[in-house]
């Protein structure tokens, strides 16, 4: 089937044009953004799916949807963002790396588990390393730039207070 073909129908139309614009969502957020019903949701990123026009990534027990034009690097990190707890402490180990747990508690007002939770998939997936500080293990990001540049390409599709609060401070800090 043709891709124009595949997009004709209004809901498929509408799932394709989600996913488009906020790459790495889950099938939740793609229904309440194109208005769908579940068992309809499905079938529709499934047919958009196996054409080829949207690839679909396993993380965790949730599935995330991106066009494929969206750079496998950056893949990695969207699955990530999506979370607003994953975004928040990662905006906030960009304010301060080598924080500790106990700092980034007060710093993102996540629970100590919630935290944890979060910080251990940033460092599973190789964006947040460990270190330490005396008794206290320190996380700083990986590639500060990569987050930053992230955040910037995808900035409508993440906007909230904590990501436009840091990419205006980069944009003070780096203005020529």
């Amino acid at each position: 089937m043709q891709e124009e073909d595949l997009l004709t129908l209004t809901t498929r139309r509408e799932l394709y044009d989600a996913v488009r614009r906020y790459p790495g969502i889950g099938a939740r957020e793609a229904q309440r953004l194109a208005g769908t019903g579940w068992g309809e949701t499905v079938y529709h990123l499934d047919r958009l799916t196996d054409a080829g026009l949207l690839h679909r990534e396993r993380a965790g027990h949730q599935d995330h949807y991106f066009a494929p034009s969206v750079p496998l690097a950056d893949r990695r990190l969207l699955r990530l963002v999506r979370s607003p707890s994953a975004r928040h402490l990662l905006v906030a180990l960009l304010e301060a790396p080598g924080s500790t747990v106990p700092a980034l508690v007060e710093r993102t007002g996540l629970s100590a588990g919630r935290l944890s939770v979060h910080l251990g998939r940033i460092v599973e997936g190789g964006v947040a390393r460990t270190g330490r500080d005396g008794r206290y293990r320190t996380f700083e990001l990986v590639d500060p730039d990569q987050v930053i540049r992230l955040l910037l390409t995808y900035r409508e599709s993440l906007a909230d207070q904590w990501v436009e609060r840091v990419l205006a401070t980069w944009s003070e800090l780096f203005r020529p």
